[in-house]
């Protein structure tokens, strides 16, 4: 009987330990800058072409500051007078 739950001690402390190790050794992950969408999408059409590479944007993190502007992308869209 003691020798069960020696074992049962030991284990749980074995795998307990695990559980709490040091993170220093470990890179930190840092949050991406955040990018003003609108100036981001001006600057993507104003550099349109059909040679043009992708851009990535999958682990861009964006700011949306003209959400409740509706003239947001006039200078951008409206055609030419």
């Amino acid at each position: 009987m003691r020798y069960l739950l020696a074992t049962t001690v030991s284990l749980g402390a074995l795998v307990l330990s695990g559980c709490f190790g040091d993170d220093n050794d470990r890179p930190r992950q840092q949050a991406p800058v955040a990018i003003n969408y609108t100036a981001f999408v001006k600057a993507q059409l104003a550099t349109t072409g059909d040679t043009r590479e992708p851009v990535a944007i999958n682990d861009i993190r964006f700011i949306f500051r003209d959400q409740t502007n509706p003239d947001a992308y006039n200078n951008v869209l409206a055609p030419d007078n």
